[in-house]
């Protein structure tokens, strides 16, 4: 099974998550830009709501943050 690591994810790649619009995707690489690397789930569902953050989702996401020595992803 294929697990997006949403530290490291563009934002077409956030797209494909389950229930994760725009608004979401352009909210996590804000974050992302700010605050650095989303550590878990409850840190995501700060970010984008409870409503957002489903079963379903949590199930998609790899949150292992980025290395130091890994490039970045576009757009992130």
């Amino acid at each position: 099974m294929h697990r997006t690591r949403i530290n490291l994810a563009n934002p077409q790649e956030l797209l494909e998550l389950p229930g994760i619009r725009q608004a979401e995707a352009d909210a996590i690489i804000r974050h992302r830009a700010q605050h650095g690397p989303i550590s878990d789930a409850a840190e995501l569902m700060q970010i984008l709501g409870p409503g957002i953050v489903t079963p379903a989702l949590l199930a998609d996401v790899d949150f292992e943050p980025a290395e130091a020595t890994a490039a970045e992803a576009p757009g992130a």
